[in-house]
């Protein structure tokens, strides 16, 4: 069986990366060569790592020495909290990783197990589920492997059926890394979500005015990283908590400054979002809502609040970490590491001793001081925040002449979401962004019905139906609707069966089915029933073809049952499927409902009603589609209420009366019309 592996927690992400490793007798080089491995990894990624707000925890690794069925290999777990970009920025990360280095095999999974399969279900092969990918997932040279399960005896001894080694696992991928790379659909659909990186961590980190105490302003210049901890302490606080904010001992509100702060976009909605009023004893004084200085205010308050519960935290639980200032900066690997800064375009083409050179440089300096010790203990951000309120110069009034040239804070209205921009982002997360391009902007009923042919044609099971992907089982060049309309068909065809030769029926899509002689019964029986009822009369029925309608046809002698009752229409079934689902997609008055999220499903999304917009009226059955309204009866005004005999109060008026119902379109297609 699998090695079964421990669960992860809610939250966290861990990542193995299994290096390629010379062999070695001594357990002890290879925990070396892993620190070796641990250094050039972090090298190559700082250049993009330097600047990152972190939500929670950030990339790190430590070195596991060989346990069970699993080698010595590289760990890494990281809590991105709510904020899940930083989830997928590692995932970015380490495919970066194996296309960089030659034989770095890596695997990756959270709380959901195998996520990135979530992301590329629409492509999965069949036999994919989360009991057989145990151990089958890897990520190898920036591509995503899946080792299949063998399909025949030839294939027992490369891909084993049950994968009781990670090891064994790892060097079945690198060995026939051609026969188990994913399925382009699947590397397209993992693509497609980190594509963005490293570019997205930029275009989410936004800018505020903060109006704060100066030595937190100073803190956040030095280490701009801090601010996540304090937000953390913030959203999370309690009242035991706030007991130290009654009275301000570190951040007292007498030295605020404006401040252009950075943040990322999840911890500025955090601090936003949260309704909180200051004890009155601490001094904080809040201007009204209605000021333009609130937002700046508010978030320097909660801010403060933040900075004052972590520094108290760390002061009473006595987590006096060591703070290493005198990590050396100088050596071999200092070297390799600003080399590879310097490959990468860190510097930015900067002179040596420029102000920006200086400031990018300091900054790779603190990266690599908090990075590359052997020791995988993180510091407390409370007593880092201490040591840095010891060391650091505060010059209050400098920083006050200096808010009049502060660049003005970003615009945060990415918080409101329109309905527009929300169904935009759905059709591109769904997978069906851009498969509404129609050159004639007028809307085919026909993808409708052949859409709802190929999902009545697809295969079922225990699990559900499956949904054909948008353009599955619909051919182009078919006939259009309105020639489906108008044709004529036997009886049998209403029901999907066609009549051969030898009396045996069958489909006129799938392979031949022989009919139940029962079915014959039941179906006399059905009839007998609904001849009692007027069911017939509710659907659309096909037109009859005359000799007009088919030129050069020679009649046989044969009768089918149009001639044997004049009376006889069959009924359309690609009408009255149409006519149904535009009629239930109207019911749902533009919210979600059986009939969009079919259809979405298959990649077909009706257009809303624009004539009815603009007549004020809230329906959303389709008009991209030419149409013609057909006239609707006035409803009838209720009768006025009654009034009892022993009043003389006179009878209340009438109540108006209810809107009209949605009005079905008829669609014309090419240059006949079909009522709908």
């Amino acid at each position: 069986m699998a090695e079964k592996q421990n669960r992860v927690a809610e939250d966290v992400v861990e990542y193995c990366l299994f290096p390629l490793l010379s062999e070695s007798e001594n357990g002890s080089d290879d925990i070396k060569n892993l620190q070796q491995c641990i250094n050039s990894f972090l090298t190559f990624l700082s250049p993009t790592l330097i600047d990152v707000i972190w939500q929670n925890e950030g990339f790190k690794l430590k070195a596991v020495e060989e346990k069970g069925s699993s080698p010595v290999h590289l760990l890494g777990e990281t809590n991105f909290g709510e904020n899940v970009q930083d989830e997928w920025f590692i995932v970015y990360l380490i495919f970066q990783l194996t296309k960089h280095f030659t034989g770095l095999v890596a695997k990756i999974r959270d709380s959901d197990e195998e996520f990135l399969l979530i992301e590329a279900a629409d492509g999965l092969p069949k036999w994919l589920n989360p009991e057989s990918a145990e151990n089958r997932v890897y990520i190898y040279n920036g591509e995503l492997h899946i080792i299949p399960i063998p399909q025949s005896p030839a294939d027992v001894a490369a891909f084993p059926r049950s994968i009781t080694s990670i090891g064994d696992a790892v060097e079945c991928v690198r060995t026939y890394s051609e026969q188990t790379r994913a399925s382009k659909q699947i590397q397209t659909a993992i693509n497609n979500r980190i594509k963005n990186f490293p570019d997205l961590m930029s275009e989410h980190t936004h800018y505020a005015h903060c109006y704060i105490p100066a030595s937190i302003a100073a803190v956040l210049d030095e280490k701009p990283q801090l601010i996540a901890p304090a937000v953390r302490a913030f959203y999370y606080r309690d009242p035991i908590d706030l007991k130290c904010c009654r009275t301000f001992q570190y951040f007292r509100p007498g030295t605020r400054v404006v401040h252009r702060t950075r943040l990322t976009r999840c911890l500025y909605a955090q601090l936003v979002h949260q309704n909180f009023q200051p004890d009155k004893r601490s001094g904080w004084v809040i201007p009204s809502t209605s000021s333009p200085k609130f937002r700046s205010h508010d978030l320097g308050m909660k801010l403060a609040h933040g900075f004052e519960i972590m520094c108290h935290k760390s002061e009473s639980g006595g987590n006096h970490s060591n703070i290493n200032d005198d990590q050396p900066t100088s050596g071999v690997r200092w070297q390799q590491y600003i080399q590879t800064l310097k490959d990468k375009n860190y510097f930015r083409g900067e002179l040596e001793g420029s102000v920006l050179y200086e400031q990018l440089m300091g900054n790779a300096r603190k990266f690599y001081k908090e990075n590359f010790r052997h020791s995988n203990r993180g510091d407390d951000p409370g007593a880092e925040v201490l040591h840095l309120l010891k060391t650091l110069d505060v010059d209050i009034e400098g920083r006050r002449r200096a808010e009049q040239y502060l660049e003005s804070p970003d615009d945060d209205s990415w918080m409101n979401l329109t309905p527009e921009s929300l169904d935009e982002m759905m059709r591109e997360r769904s997978g069906n962004y851009g498969n509404q391009e129609d050159t004639d902007n007028v809307f085919d009923l026909g993808k409708i019905a052949d859409s709802m042919k190929a999902f009545v044609g697809n295969v079922s099971s225990a699990d559900g139906a499956e949904f054909p992907s948008a353009g599955d089982d619909v051919e182009e060049d078919e006939t259009q609707f309105e020639d489906s309309c108008s044709d004529s068909s036997s009886d049998m065809d209403e029901y999907g069966w066609e009549e051969d030769e030898e009396g045996k029926t069958s489909s006129s899509k799938h392979a031949r089915i022989k009919r139940p002689p029962s079915l014959d019964k039941y179906m006399d029986i059905m009839d007998k029933e609904l001849s009692k009822t007027d069911v017939g009369k509710s659907f659309e029925k096909q037109k009859k073809k005359t000799e007009k309608d088919t030129p050069g046809k020679v009649q046989t002698p044969d009768k089918d049952i149009n001639e044997e009752d004049d009376d006889f229409q069959p009924v359309d079934i690609d009408l009255n499927t149409v006519k149904n689902l535009l009629e239930s997609y109207g019911a749902q008055e533009g919210l979600a409902g059986p009939t969009s999220n079919i259809l979405g499903s298959m990649g077909v999304t009706i257009p809303p009603n624009m004539d009815n917009i603009e007549n004020g009226e809230n329906t959303n059955i389709p008009s991209k589609i030419n149409a013609e309204k057909k006239p609707m009866p006035k409803p009838r005004p209720k009768p006025a209420a009654r009034t009892s005999t022993n009043t003389t109060q006179k009878a209340a008026p009438p109540r108006p009366p209810p809107p009209r119902a949605a009005r079905t379109p008829r669609a014309r297609l090419d240059s006949k019309e079909t009522d709908v």
